[in-house]
């Protein structure tokens, strides 16, 4: 009776990727037939010098054979990535080590030209630099799964930052990048088949081999040490190799974002629970995904040509907004996560008098002093106002959006109690760039107050989606944290094909999209500052609201305070400042998350002090950033964005490893 029933749930489990194989066999008949290609089919006859029988044999047949292997070997590196994280959304996109391949890449492709023709070695060694960097970061906290896809984060996030000053300043060594980075299954010869089918036999032999160790993981910590296991070996084993496979798949066909993820989901929806089970269905749930998808991709080529990782990230995005949503998506381990902070509480006054002080020279700094062929100049008395015209709008400008932004991550992070909340990694910023790509391609050019009620309209819609998502598990990070990553691929899997069709208008956003303060106005300065400082001032009258959320809606609403009433202020008021500081700035900082931390650790705790604090912390990050942007790279102008992103991830750093003292 029992082998009956095990042998119903196999044929059960076995019906999705065998209804999705028989799906793509079929657009693969059909994609023969149209491109006139099935005459040529005959695989036991010796092929001739027709070009049909070149295209088939040549083209065809090894790109098939490509989707089947790179959705295979992702799918396995995906459940062994989830497998020793403990975390079922982890994959090699979301702990940074498609970000740190895509560096290397563009390093090599600048400094060691010699690996031009092949991406192997920059890949290999991208991927397990970021994994040593990771594991690192990781170590002291023993790898908790939280922990570890938050270092990933950042980590990815830094990454992608300095890949795109590297775009900026060497765009023409570098535009094989841009090909690559696409992703495309597109073969001319059986090399990259064969390479891929090896790996993935080499790879299932090791799983196999190592299956029962691996399956203890499923255990807690304890549980798996009295069985003779070393979990944290056993993990990294687990992370390693499933970079090396993700990597061997990255170096030949390019970035395909969340296939492995949807295979590994998909697996868990048929029902796979042990870990055996989960590799096998996650390896044909993936592979028959990307074939699918591949076929499609064919099918529509002979209307337009889109890239195949564009396709799939398309695809995985909103499929893992719905796991997020269906609650089948909560980690195996719940370890908590926090940053340092003092537990004195440091006088609020004397801080913020130091922290308006350095402000202030930030802005002398940053008005007076810029850099010449000569070197730096200081501007004197009678040059300062034939250059403050040039000057202040860019620092005006940089004030407004770093004080809103840094005082968006502190509402957010009071308002959800996490604080791992912030408009960057939730999504936010990315739903008002979402958000702006229509209105830029579909009407005309807009003003900039225009732009801004658009921007904020976009940031609203994307925070109630987000918040909405997390809410079920109590704005838990790992929920948060998914949401904002499956909204920002999607958003730039959306830019990608924008930037592959090489439409004009897209011109309109690269500066903007990079962070450039460069088209900051007097007008535009000057309606952020007003608008900062209204912000500013209601925040005495919202302080009680700041003091209650961060304990619960339970204890808030026992003291009386309004909750809906006052969740929908602080959202309306987030989205606002989020809204305008990205069309002033562009959606790409470390401030919404990192400056809330920072303040918190120079000993600002009370909700008043700390959101001001903020304020001034964020706009003089961003005034720094700007003034290095323009100064660092003469006559060439960084954008803040890009800066700050880097600075803050430095400070990241040395705030997580004072955390893990």
């Amino acid at each position: 009776m029992a082998e009956t029933i095990s042998l119903a749930s196999t044929r059960r489990r076995l019906l999705l990727p065998l209804s999705l194989m028989v799906a793509a066999a079929l657009l693969f008949a059909v994609h023969l037939r149209n491109a006139g290609l099935a005459a040529a089919l005959p695989l036991f006859d010796t092929p001739d010098a027709s070009l049909a029988s070149v295209q088939l044999f040549y083209g065809v047949l090894p790109r098939f054979i490509v989707a089947l292997a790179a959705g295979g070997l992702l799918g396995l590196a995906t459940t062994l990535m989830q497998q020793g994280l403990g975390n079922p959304l982890a994959e090699p996109g979301t702990i940074g080590l498609l970000s740190t391949s895509r560096l290397t890449v563009a390093a090599a492709l600048i400094w060691l030209p010699a690996f031009a023709g092949g991406f192997v070695l920059p890949v290999l060694a991208g991927s397990l630099i970021g994994l040593v960097i990771l594991l690192g970061l990781s170590l002291r906290r023993k790898l908790s799964p939280l922990f570890l896809i938050l270092n990933g984060l950042v980590l990815g996030l830094v990454c992608d930052a300095v890949t795109s000053m590297l775009i900026l300043t060497h765009y023409e060594e570098i535009a094989d990048l841009l090909l690559w980075q696409s992703g495309s299954l597109v073969q001319d010869n059986w090399q990259v088949a064969r390479l891929l089918s090896a790996c993935l036999v080499a790879t299932v032999i090791i799983v196999f081999v190592l299956r029962k160790p691996l399956s203890l993981l499923d255990l807690d910590d304890a549980a798996a040490r009295s069985l003779g296991l070393s979990p944290m070996m056993a993990r990294i084993a687990a992370i390693g190799l499933a970079a090396i496979a993700a990597a061997a798949v990255t170096a030949h066909v390019g970035l395909l974002a969340f296939v492995g993820l949807a295979g590994a989901a998909l697996a868990r929806l048929c029902g796979a629970r042990r870990f055996a089970d989960r590799a096998i269905f996650s390896a044909l749930l993936s592979a028959a995904l990307l074939l699918l998808t591949d076929q499609t991709m064919q099918m529509a080529e002979m209307v337009m040509a889109i890239p195949a990782g564009t396709v799939t990230a398309l695809f995985a995005a909103p499929l893992l907004l719905y796991l997020l949503h269906s609650g089948r998506t909560q980690p195996r381990t719940a370890r908590g996560f926090d940053l340092h902070v003092p537990h004195r509480l440091a006088p609020g006054r004397k801080i913020l008098i130091a922290l308006t002080a350095l402000s202030v020279v930030a802005i002398l700094i940053a008005l007076a002093v810029g850099r010449m062929p000569e070197g730096f100049t200081w501007a004197t008395v009678n040059e300062l106002p034939r250059l403050l015209p040039w000057r202040w709008p860019r620092v005006a400008g940089a004030l407004a959006a770093g004080g809103m932004i840094a005082l968006a991550g502190c509402l957010m992070q009071r308002m959800t109690g996490n604080h791992l909340a912030s408009p960057e990694l939730i999504g936010v910023s990315s739903g008002a760039t979402l958000v702006m790509l229509p209105v830029i391609f579909f009407l005309p050019p807009l003003s900039r107050s225009q732009t801004m009620m658009v921007a904020a309209v976009g940031a609203l819609l994307f925070l109630l989606i987000a918040l909405r998502l997390a809410r079920r598990s109590q704005y838990a990070p790992e929920k948060l944290l998914l949401t904002g990553l499956a909204i920002t691929a999607l958003s730039g899997s959306l830019l990608s094909s924008a930037v592959y069709f090489g439409d004009i208008r897209l011109t309109r956003l690269i500066g903007w999209l990079s962070g450039s303060t460069y088209a900051v106005t007097e007008a535009d300065a000057l309606v952020a500052l007003c608008l900062l400082a209204t912000s500013v001032a209601v925040l005495p009258l919202i302080q009680r609201w700041l003091g209650l959320m961060p304990l619960g809606e339970p204890v808030a609403a026992s003291l009386g305070l309004e909750i809906r009433l006052a969740r929908l202020g602080m959202i309306i008021l987030v989205a606002v400042l989020t809204g305008i500081a990205t069309v002033m700035t562009g959606p790409v900082t470390f401030i919404g998350l990192l400056v809330p931390h920072l303040v918190r650790l120079i000993g600002l705790r009370k909700p008043l002090a700390q959101t001001v604090g903020c304020v001034i912390a964020g706009a003089t990050l961003m005034i720094v950033s700007d003034w290095l942007g323009r100064a660092i790279a003469f006559p060439w102008d960084i954008p803040a964005g890009l800066v700050a992103s880097v600075i803050g991830a430095v400070a990241y750093g040395i705030t997580a490893g004072r955390s893990s003292r």
